[in-house]
């Protein structure tokens, strides 16, 4: 019966009585929303997009584009058979796989995973205490890398922390990296299948991790790829980071830019070129400036910058895409299949992302 469908939830992670909290805003903003009429054939205002702006903290409308428009979700999908075609001969490219494994246990299988990679990669490996450094160091050692490099960073900032600082120092060696982590999902036991979704996606098949690094290599405006968001976390928005969010504003928009709309790649893991993080990497942040671990859920530095990669791609002069794998995984979303380096730069020049736009 209908009535009784109305009490449950629709992804693992949603809360009924926050929600509820916030219906208030949710007016606000579809209010907002019908100020700009959209053609319905062609746009549609997806729950992520509402999600993204449902929070108490209204003040934080201010990063908000007076003129925003809503935005077609749409992401990419290469060949399941063969690598895209390519537009012409390019020089190899420089790869790097930069992972942070707290959960060491799980070694072997990113092992597994990067056997996938077509091409000569260096593998950068951060975890937390010299025990596990050991243990990573000897389960790589038949690893297809190249070169593999394992460093000790505190336990602060969850993946976030290490993706910036842990191997910073050596990201202009590269043309493209990789950044992956060892995600558990501890705290939410409906999410358990997450990690194993970005991993298909992003380096599931050697075609379709060769299509990708094909993509980087024809289209030098191609800053980011990231996975289509995984269905049970599509709705994820601002959710408690605001405070923080509003001053990583303050420092990488200031009075120059605003949110058209708003995305990230949710998981935290993607295909980048490095000068699509530089933005985040010349706030300077400290170690110290993240909390200590507590088993947070939302609401610190590392969740709010997780919201920032895209942002930070864009601020780079760069574009980004999400890509789908097995869209039985992904919410409805329109889909593009592609099938050349040059059908990939038709999509980002129609429909790359833009989550910004000038005041």
């Amino acid at each position: 019966m209908r009535s009784q469908r109305i009490f449950e939830t629709p992804t693992p992670i949603f809360q009924l009585a926050k929600y509820s909290r916030r219906a208030a805003s949710l007016a606000i903003f579809l209010r907002a929303a019908l100020r700009h009429p959209t053609n319905q054939q062609k746009r549609r205002l997806s729950f992520e997009r509402v999600n993204a702006w449902v929070d108490d903290e209204l003040p934080f409308e201010k990063w908000v584009h007076p003129q925003r428009t809503l935005q077609d979700d749409r992401c990419i999908r290469f060949p399941e058979d063969r690598p895209i075609d390519r537009d012409g001969l390019t020089r190899p490219l420089r790869v790097a796989v930069v992972c942070h494994l707290y959960y060491d246990d799980l070694v072997e299988e990113i092992r597994t995973r990067l056997a996938v990679i077509p091409t000569k990669f260096d593998l950068l490996v951060s975890t937390d205490t010299a025990e596990k450094k050991s243990r990573i160091e000897a389960a790589l050692s038949s690893s297809t890398a190249s070169n593999v490099v394992v460093r000790e960073f505190p336990n602060v900032g969850r993946d976030i922390a290490p993706k910036l600082m842990a191997f910073n120092d050596k990201f202009d060696q590269y043309d493209v990296i990789l950044f992956i982590h060892g995600k558990k999902s501890v705290f939410s036991p409906g999410l358990s299948e997450w990690r194993q979704y970005i991993f298909d996606t992003l380096i599931g098949t050697r075609d379709r991790t060769q299509s990708i690094l094909s993509s980087f290599q024809d289209i030098p405006e191609l800053g980011m790829i990231a996975p289509e968001h995984f269905a049970p976390v599509k709705g994820v928005g601002w959710r408690d980071n605001f405070k923080i969010a509003d001053g990583l504003c303050s420092k990488l928009l200031g009075d120059k830019y605003a949110f058209n709309y708003f995305d990230f790649p949710c998981g935290s893991m993607f295909w980048c070129r490095p000068a699509a993080l530089k933005p985040l990497l010349d706030l300077n942040l400290s170690v110290q400036e993240f909390p200590a671990e507590q088993g947070q859920v939302d609401g610190t530095l590392a969740h709010a910058i997780e919201r920032f990669f895209f942002t930070s791609c864009e601020l780079a002069g760069l574009r980004w895409l999400k890509m789908a794998a097995d869209e039985t995984k992904i919410l409805p979303v329109e889909i593009v299949d592609v099938g050349s380096s040059a059908e990939v730069r038709q999509v980002l020049k129609r429909a790359g992302g833009r989550v910004l736009a000038p005041r």
